[in-house]
């Protein structure tokens, strides 16, 4: 499938805003950036979930009938292939596992002395980096988890009612 005129157009956008922030960008530009691969993550996901296919797999569905395994492919694209990807190419979960791990063991260090005014200030600059390594850690689990949740739910036939749920998830995913 060809990616539409929007997503193309969006696409080139954000790539020229990611080189004006390699070549010295600021926060403002930065923050752009981060606006316009929202924006490009957002029709990528509708182009995928606007298509013919992915409507006609929503009717077999709720018909209860068999999906082949092309149609598990897309189900599996339009449920959880976000997660998949994410899980396959992330590789800061075990260096923010590590992270987190040696940041509470510092915390921990400070409650056996006292909590002045340098402990505190310490400790809260502690926080706020375990919260920066905790997010990602986070995110890292909810994604396999609900990879595991499809596969277990996929795993043989689909029942009708089943089908009628996966049915109900896509549809709702779909752009309106």
């Amino acid at each position: 499938m060809a990616a539409s005129p929007d997503v193309a157009a969006k696409l080139q956008r954000a790539l020229d805003v990611a080189a004006q922030c390699a070549s010295g960008g600021t926060s403002d530009r930065y923050e752009v950036l981060g606006t316009q691969l929202q924006a490009l993550e957002t029709v990528a996901r509708q182009s995928v979930q606007g298509t013919k296919d992915c409507k006609a797999l929503v009717a077999k569905l709720r018909k209860g009938a068999a999906l082949s395994s092309d149609e598990l492919g897309m189900l599996r694209a339009i449920i959880v292939g976000d997660a998949d990807y994410y899980l396959k190419y992330d590789e800061d979960f075990d260096r923010a596992k590590g992270a987190l791990d040696q940041i509470i063991d510092e915390i921990r260090s400070l409650q056996h002395g006292e909590l002045d005014a340098e402990a505190l200030a310490h400790l809260g600059v502690l926080c706020r980096e375990a919260c920066s390594v905790l997010t990602p850690t986070e995110y890292y689990l909810q994604q396999k988890e609900r990879v595991r949740r499809f596969e277990d739910a996929t795993r043989g036939p689909i029942g009708p009612e089943a089908g009628k749920a996966l049915a109900d998830v896509v549809a709702d995913m779909m752009p309106r």
